[in-house]
């Protein structure tokens, strides 16, 4: 019966995680007078900040001691920080709907690169989930009638963005996969946000004194409720979902930020960005609800030994087993 709870409450908390995060156009477009790189400088900070405070009040400060695979902390870190600047940036662009569809193509990359790198075959159901994404990606990007020259160069900016964001997301998911089994998520949560802080740096003083006080209470709901509240919420529920599952579940995001545009911003919703968002969703399922060979929990467990230590790595997919593979053989 606990674990049945423990199932049961780990999906309400995903599906409130991903709610939260469809907000972060919201937030975003509530903040004046700051670039991109400032806006989530000051998020990390205070986001940062309220993590401490709950781990040092909870004492679990421990769980931040990290020993080991450290330059894949940084990819991650390196990789975070791509994707949500080009996403925050591509809502600048061309609006939230139509940004994080993009944002949510991830999958898609990840179906391309594994037979390039990974030497995996690509199945029927995979060749269904990419068309129908890739057909999808070109319905939603559609700029519409009356657009200027002008308009539409930004507009195209805004796309490339948006597609970066999903690519960038998909190595940052794999990376997460990497390193779960190794560290806590609340080391994942902390230290790639520290190493993204560093390489926003720069931007910590374009931002006047004035203009900062001005939007002072919007970047510290922005910094609690996302980066600490909302991602912690998503790790720790994870941890008992199974991973196909939580790539459906995901599909909340880019649903409750169009409803979200659309309630708090009155952002248009065009025919054509509905019709975008069914096929690329679509495909999404497709690829998340992968039957495993497993049917009692998908899940293998790997054994291997370097230096001899001996390392246990539980990988739900055959792209992480071979992924894992690959890392290491790159190590030695």
């Amino acid at each position: 019966m606990a674990a049945i709870t423990t199932k049961y409450s780990s999906y309400f908390g995903l599906i409130v995680a991903f709610s939260i995060f469809s907000l972060s156009g919201v937030f975003l477009k509530s903040i004046y007078g700051m670039s991109i790189g400032s806006v989530i400088y000051y998020r990390l900070i205070f986001g940062l900040l309220t993590l401490l405070l709950f781990m040092a009040l909870t004492g679990k400060l421990d769980e931040l001691f990290i020993t080991k695979k450290k330059k894949y902390i940084f990819l991650m870190g390196c990789t975070n920080t791509l994707m949500i600047y080009a996403y925050f940036s591509a809502i600048k662009y061309v609006g939230i709907s139509t940004a994080v569809l993009l944002l949510y193509t991830a999958p898609v990359y990840v179906t391309i690169l594994s037979p390039i790198l990974l030497k995996e075959n690509i199945n029927v159901r995979d060749m269904i989930a990419l068309l129908l994404s890739v057909m999808g990606i070109l319905i939603a990007i559609h700029p519409g009638e009356h657009v200027t020259p002008q308009i539409n160069g930004l507009y195209k900016v805004g796309i490339i963005l948006g597609l970066l964001s999903g690519i960038s997301y998909a190595f940052s998911n794999i990376s997460y996969r990497y390193l779960r089994d190794t560290y806590s998520s609340t080391a994942l949560l902390f230290w790639p946000n520290v190493v993204s802080l560093v390489l926003l740096s720069p931007y910590a003083s374009r931002v006047s004194p004035n203009i900062l006080a001005m939007n002072i209470e919007e970047l510290l709901l922005f910094g609690i409720i996302m980066t600490t509240f909302g991602s912690l919420l998503y790790y720790r529920s994870a941890k008992y979902v199974k991973i196909q599952n939580i790539s459906v579940i995901s599909l909340v995001e880019p649903v409750a930020a169009m409803f979200f545009g659309y309630l708090f911003l009155h952002e248009r919703i065009f025919a054509h960005t509905i019709e975008g968002c069914a096929c690329i969703l679509t495909g999404v399922v497709l690829i998340g609800i992968k039957s495993n060979t497993n049917p009692v929990d998908n899940m293998q467990h790997i054994c291997f030994y370097k230096d001899g230590r001996q390392r246990y790595v539980q990988l739900l997919y055959k792209f992480q087993r071979k992924f894992g593979t690959v890392l290491e053989n790159l190590k030695r």
